[in-house]
């Protein structure tokens, strides 16, 4: 079935390639493609990508006329990936998406490490939730949350305040994160440690100070499934953060593929928090 009605799956073209750190690569997607995802504007932050197989081949579900689509072939889910759009202009039909640099490890790491204008992948959905208004804010992420960190900071309301506490491998992986709101960022670094295998995040996280009185707060955080769990219990146990005053969701865990997490926890989701 056409797509010329804005229907999913869409392909989408590389058109740049960008290193924004030596561990987070940028790619740029543009064209009609892209024009055709950015045509509803609910498909963001999130975006649910199609990898080609190992043999190069772009499989794709159908769309027999809405939302649902159809998966013929089972094995096909296991090229999808959940990826956060850093940057979707609809006008310039273009759209950013950052890939932590794992080399060959992981599907969609091994090929954007080798992705090259031209190539293409699909889409096959999106949406996600947003940070609602809030006067104070805490963020906490490791480097596979930082598109969405980036992102979300850009869209905090004028006027907010509140601290970001992101952990990346060295100095080197920082970022220039901007935001309308009074957001202090708070970096931690491995320095040699393997990622997922530390408590640096979390313990930084926890050591923040948690502002009284009657301003709305909000917390957020994404990271392995470890950091998550014990954030959310000092969250809610230690922090005085009402369950829907936090959105608390695993990106990853130590030693599963994604697909594997996402079906024996749903990346440790609870759905009593804030839209979750």
């Amino acid at each position: 079935m056409s797509n010329e009605d804005g229907l999913l799956p869409s392909v989408i073209e590389v058109a740049k390639v960008e290193d924004i750190t030596p561990r987070m690569r940028r790619v740029t997607f543009a064209g009609r493609g892209v024009e055709v995802y950015a045509s509803d504007p609910t498909r963001v932050p999130n975006i649910k990508l199609i990898f080609p197989r190992e043999n190069g081949d772009l499989d794709l579900p159908v769309n027999t006329g809405g939302r649902r689509l159809e998966w013929p072939d089972p094995t096909l889910k296991a090229q999808v990936r959940t990826y956060t759009v850093r940057r979707l202009d609809p006008a310039a039909s273009e759209m950013d998406i950052d890939f932590v640099r794992h080399g060959d490890e992981g599907l969609a790491s091994a090929w954007a490490e080798r992705a090259r204008p031209g190539d293409r992948i699909a889409a096959a959905g999106g949406g996600g939730i947003v940070a609602p208004p809030a006067d104070w804010y805490l963020i906490v992420g490791d480097e596979t949350a930082l598109p969405a960190i980036g992102r979300m900071l850009e869209r905090l309301p004028e006027g907010a305040r509140g601290t970001a506490v992101v952990e990346v491998a060295d100095e080197g992986e920082r970022q220039d994160l901007r935001s309308p709101a009074d957001i202090e960022i708070r970096w931690v670094h491995r320095d040699g440690a393997p990622a997922g295998t530390t408590t640096h995040l979390a313990d930084a996280a926890t050591a923040v100070p948690i502002p009284d009185g009657e301003l709305k707060r909000f917390a957020w955080v994404s990271a392995e499934s470890a950091t998550v769990l014990r954030m959310r219990r000092y969250l809610r146990n230690e922090a005085g953060f009402d369950r829907r005053s936090t959105l608390v969701i695993g990106y990853w865990r130590h030693g599963m593929t994604e697909t594997g997490y996402g079906r024996t926890t749903d990346h440790d989701r609870d759905f009593t928090e804030h839209d979750a």
